[in-house]
């Protein structure tokens, strides 16, 4: 009798010790499969000579990456998309926060209009940039025809190289910033009303309240959300391939789009894949910088 309980208690034992590595093998096989495997694949194709209008495929060390030095469209395609990711991300952050604020703090919070903000950001990119494509139309768009009431000349937003990326800006602002809504929202329940109660009673003012309560608090948020949407906008690529596919000329070309034409209009793998490498480690570089600090904080 002793011995069976003895052996009921080692198998308890052994199942309680390796259940949880057990139960994680099919996430790390299909996270081997979908991310580890495609990462191993394009940093052994960026040092081919792969075309896919040829037969062959050589090795040629490091000839791809040093072809980048040199390539001007690949500095455009960085200034294009850091000027998108920054510029959506101060937006977003800002408008955010007011409309989070709103939520919170007064009586506009209701259920019913939590769940309307959500909607640009549930809805499905191409469909929202095809509405945007007929909102900025320089002839017959909603904000053409605004503009003339308040008697501005009409603006050839996706025609004019400078308006182009701003339109562009707009459009993802209009679609992430509940994004950083709902994360701001969490970030302003979670501050204790005791902390604004005692700021009262110290005679502090709504702005030194919101100085030194609720920024210093909210700062862990708002870095959580500068690194989702600068991962999310690093590689941003739907939206510009609907509404201005890189144009005019190349004035919106970003690195994903760029590495897309490379890739799939130039028929250079090779090429393209040392693109999306460098892309790569370049996210992961940015990233961790923010990631430090939300730890630290």
């Amino acid at each position: 009798m002793d011995g069976n309980m003895k052996k009921l208690k080692t198998h308890l034992q052994l199942e309680t010790k390796y259940a949880p590595f057990i139960l994680l093998i099919p996430l790390l096989v299909t996270l081997l499969v979908i991310t580890v495997f495609p990462i191993i694949y394009a940093l052994i194709t960026s040092f081919q000579d792969f075309r896919l209008d040829a037969s062959t495929k050589s090795f040629i060390g490091f000839r791809n990456y040093l072809t980048i030095i040199t390539d001007l469209r690949f500095w455009n395609g960085l200034k294009n998309t850091l000027t998108f990711s920054f510029g959506a991300i101060i937006f977003e952050l800002f408008i955010g926060l007011i409309i989070s604020l709103l939520l919170v703090r007064s009586c506009f919070g209701s259920s019913v209009l939590k769940s309307l903000i959500l909607i640009p950001m549930v809805s499905t990119p191409v469909v929202i940039s095809l509405i945007w494509i007929l909102l900025l139309n320089p002839q017959f768009g909603l904000l053409n025809y605004f503009f003339s009431l308040l008697h501005i000349p009409p603006q050839s937003w996706l025609a004019s190289p400078k308006q182009a990326m701003w339109a562009l800006i707009l459009v993802d602002v209009w679609e992430w910033t509940p994004f950083a809504v709902l994360v701001l929202m969490a970030g302003l329940q979670s501050i204790p009303e005791e902390l604004y109660e005692a700021a009262a009673i110290d005679g502090a003012k709504s702005f030194q309240a919101f100085r030194y309560i609720t920024l210093p608090y909210l700062e862990p948020f708002i870095l959580i959300v500068m690194v989702f949407r600068f991962m999310d906008a690093f590689r941003w690529f739907d939206t510009i391939a609907v509404i201005t596919k890189g144009g005019p000329g190349i004035s919106t070309e970003t690195w994903s789009y760029y590495g897309y034409i490379t890739a799939f209009k130039h028929l250079d793998m090779g090429y393209s894949a040392a693109l999306g490498v460098i892309m790569l480690f370049t996210v992961v570089f940015i990233s961790q910088f923010f990631i430090k600090r939300i730890f630290r904080k």
